[in-house]
């Protein structure tokens, strides 16, 4: 069996320095691809490349094209590399996980052979859990409720419906539908099959369309809640935009996953509209709120 790992980098060269250096030595690991999205941070590259050995790569994406982007940028180079590999990591490079975690989670998908993603728990800096480490495909009536925050306030108990409860985390295989794309392992025929991310997308909803794709191959998405990673809070992301940027990159997201693997008709259409349009409202109170809760 072989293991590759991408790690995505965009203006967070430290953090990516130090989480290579944590698991260049993993037995478990046979390549570590770190990909660039072309950073406008000072130095990256100068950092990234001190990196480099036979079993570190580092290379450079043509351009910022987001998170779909970066990685099948990844993808195809250890494609190029003529090797074959049976297993991808995809992962950002703001959390830590431990090669016992990595390992455990190969060994599920070699023994379970409808399983084709598998992921850790994830919890964040002080070791709690986080809700969103995996939740149910979003459907149109979910995904409108999450469009604005009264919609969530009104029917929060719908939102519930969407995700997993404390009770099904105690499960230490939980089948899931969707988990969080900052760390997760798929098999890499069934990846090839669903022709990896679709880049549509420059950020969000990645995890939704591939599973999507993987649930019309007829394969299987599990949490292992027994094993965890510890993720940063969007460390990633937080520093690479703002609030309203990140908004308006979902918005954007949510409206071509639902027209394109939801098929949504002109009526649902224009409720999503609307209710994007009240979310800008919104934000013209919530922004400078949470900037003064920051200071």
């Amino acid at each position: 069996m072989k293991t590759g790992i991408i790690i995505l980098n965009y203006n967070t060269a430290d953090d990516t320095v130090k989480y290579v250096n944590k698991i260049k030595n993993y037995s478990v690991l046979d390549k570590i691809i770190v990909v660039d999205n072309l950073s406008s941070e000072n130095n990256c590259m100068e950092k990234l490349n001190k990196l480099k050995n036979d079993k570190i790569h580092v290379i450079r994406a043509e351009k910022n094209g987001g998170y779909s982007y970066g990685n099948n940028f990844g993808m195809k180079y250890l494609n190029d590399l003529k090797e074959e590999f049976d297993y991808i990591i995809i992962s950002n490079p703001d959390i830590e996980v431990t090669e016992e975690a990595i390992k455990k989670c190969v060994e599920f998908l070699e023994k379970n052979k409808k399983a084709a993603v598998c992921a850790p728990k994830m919890i964040d800096s002080n070791q709690n859990p986080v809700r969103r480490s995996s939740w149910k495909i979003r459907k149109p009536l979910i995904d409108m409720i999450n469009s604005t925050r009264l919609t969530e306030i009104l029917f929060w108990w719908t939102v519930r419906k969407g995700e997993y409860s404390f009770e099904d985390y105690k499960k230490s295989e939980l089948k899931v539908e969707a988990v969080s794309g900052a760390f997760f392992v798929i098999k890499f025929d069934v990846f090839e099959k669903c022709n990896f991310f679709d880049e549509n997308t420059f950020l969000f909803y990645e995890e939704d369309i591939l599973a999507n794709k993987i649930k019309k191959l007829g394969y299987e998405e599990y949490s292992l809640n027994n094993i965890r990673f510890t993720h940063y809070e969007s460390q990633t992301i937080d520093k690479a935009y703002s609030y309203f940027k990140k908004i308006k990159m979902l918005q954007k997201s949510k409206m071509y996953y639902q027209k394109e693997y939801n098929n949504i008709n002109i009526f649902q259409m224009a409720i999503f509209k609307i209710l994007n349009l009240w979310r800008k409202i919104e934000l013209i109170i919530e922004v400078p709120v949470r900037k003064v809760l920051k200071k």
